[in-house]
């Protein structure tokens, strides 16, 4: 047998020390007692006031131990060192042929010879024997987990809602195993009896104790399985508890739970991802209607009738709310948690920032509204203009015509000719239609229930703020009052022509 390991090569070995002894050991006379409880007994009888002793046995033992263990670092770094370099090296091998045996079994001691050395510096890739070990694995694992997958969308796909029948349909889609020659619990042990029944996986057939089962909900079980809720729903109408769940053993329910965490990693997102795309959502909704106010807003100052200060208003009270909005997410995500200066507070900062920069410079910087009196006014200068411009196309026209002669061929008298004046002009302007003649009945006249049609809609789009249409709508308007205007002058022409005639 070997020494004691903790005895210094230069000591010589004892008649004691070439037995290796082992049990549960009295420190003072060696004595084996057999158990922990015979050692207590035997120190306190025979050993209670040899506590000097003890603590010198101890002393001795652990002087040994940090002796032997400085004595392997010395031999380490004397190997590290260059022989021409250790300038102990003569003394080292004049010590004989006892010192280089003592420096040879303490080498043989180190598990470390054995290895590869690497020279100080290098770097050494170990990635490939990483993807070898970890590629095999996760194959492994995946195939497993798909195995489990399948047999959970045939075991759900057809289950009974009676207990007896729910026990036979899964016992034929998952074979159990025989429990005959099973006394024991796999996982913790425990004896199997009366009060401990044996339980089987639903998906491996394994075998277990209740307290070693674990349940899998249904409605986690029909997500995994990729089947749709309505297909469940007379599932959910079952009242025990432990029936509206799959008894599994751990190690099933831990690779599915893998595949749960794995599944939901790559599709949620998180919270901050969340919130920023919603205030993205809200910047794309916004920008129309930022284009569409400076566009009424020139309207009304040209003098245009086709928008009103209270479409204006209206779209100006939108805007606000939707700066609300995003104010209230930028705030919101200042709320959500990050380390102290991380990355995560900076991009907080930056969105919010970003969002207070957007809104003054955006929203809160839209130019004012016009007073309606302003509005009037120029309204009322743009009509005066355009009549003026009426009278001197009507002027220049009856010139041309005197000049030209056909006056008196024709008979007819141009001031008898109908062009827009005045309340024509006016109705051209606003929304509604010229009067229809009283031989003509506006029901009967598809033009005028065309009107009619889109004065509603019109009215429709500006309760929605949807102004775009609002714009169209009233360009199509003005185009069927023309029209109506122009088959009511020539309805008038032809009353007068035979008056003339006559």
């Amino acid at each position: 047998m070997s020494g004691n390991p903790f005895d210094s090569a230069d000591e010589e070995p004892s008649a004691s020390s070439d037995e290796i002894l082992e049990g549960f050991l009295c420190p003072i006379c060696r004595a084996d007692l057999k158990s922990i409880d015979f050692l207590t007994q035997h120190f306190a009888r025979q050993h209670a006031e040899e506590e000097d002793a003890l603590k010198s046995v101890f002393k001795d033992i652990f002087t040994k131990a940090k002796k032997k263990i400085l004595n392997n670092f010395e031999d380490e770094r004397n190997r590290a060192v260059p022989p021409a370099a250790t300038p102990s090296a003569s003394a080292t091998n004049a010590a004989g042929p006892n010192g280089a045996k003592a420096s040879n079994a303490r080498t043989q001691l180190n598990v470390y010879n054995n290895m590869f050395k690497q020279s100080a510096g290098a770097e050494r890739s170990h990635f490939e024997y990483f993807q070898t070990v970890r590629n095999p694995r996760l194959e492994r694992y995946a195939s497993e987990t798909n195995k489990l997958i399948i047999r959970l969308h045939r075991l759900l796909k057809d289950l009974p809602t009676d207990a007896v029948q729910r026990k036979q349909h899964e016992q034929l889609t998952v074979p159990w195993l025989d429990g005959s020659s099973v006394k024991l619990c796999p996982n913790c042990a425990k004896s199997f009896h009366i009060a401990r029944r044996q339980h089987h996986c639903r998906l491996c057939g394994g075998i277990m104790c209740h307290d070693c089962s674990r349940f899998l909900q249904l409605e986690n079980a029909m997500q995994l399985a990729s089947l749709s809720t309505t297909r469940g729903e007379p599932l959910q109408q079952m009242q025990h508890q432990e029936y509206r769940a799959i008894r599994l053993c751990q190690h099933c329910l831990r690779l599915l739970d893998t595949r749960q965490d794995m599944h939901e990693s790559r599709t949620c997102r998180p919270l901050m991802s969340q919130v920023y795309e919603e205030i993205r959502q809200l910047q794309k909704q916004v920008t129309p209607d930022l284009d569409m106010y400076l566009k009424i807003v020139n309207s009304l100052h040209e003098g245009e009738s086709i928008f009103t200060i209270a479409d204006s208003g209206a779209l100006r009270g939108k805007i606000g709310q939707v700066a609300e909005k995003i104010d209230l997410r930028s705030k919101r995500i200042l709320t959500i948690h990050s380390e102290p200066g991380s990355r995560d507070e900076a991009l907080k900062k930056a969105i919010r920032l970003s969002c207070v920069q957007a809104i003054k410079e955006r929203m809160l910087s839209l130019p004012p509204l016009p007073d309606e009196a302003y509005i009037r006014r120029i309204q009322e200068r743009k009509r005066m203009e355009t009549e003026q411009r009426i009278l001197t196309e009507q002027r220049m026209a009856m010139e041309a015509y005197e000049r030209n002669g056909s006056a008196a061929q024709s008979g007819v008298s141009l001031e008898n000719r109908s062009f827009a004046q005045g309340s024509d002009l006016q109705s051209l302007n606003n929304w509604s239609a010229p009067q229809a003649s009283a031989t003509m009945s506006s029901v009967d006249d598809p033009l005028i229930e065309q009107i009619n049609i889109i004065k509603g809609y019109i009215k429709q789009a500006r309760q929605d703020l949807n102004f775009d249409v609002v714009e169209t709508l009233e360009l199509n308007l003005r185009e069927l009052q023309r029209e109506v205007y122009e088959r009511q002058r020539q309805s008038s022409n032809s009353a007068t022509t035979p008056q003339l005639d006559s």
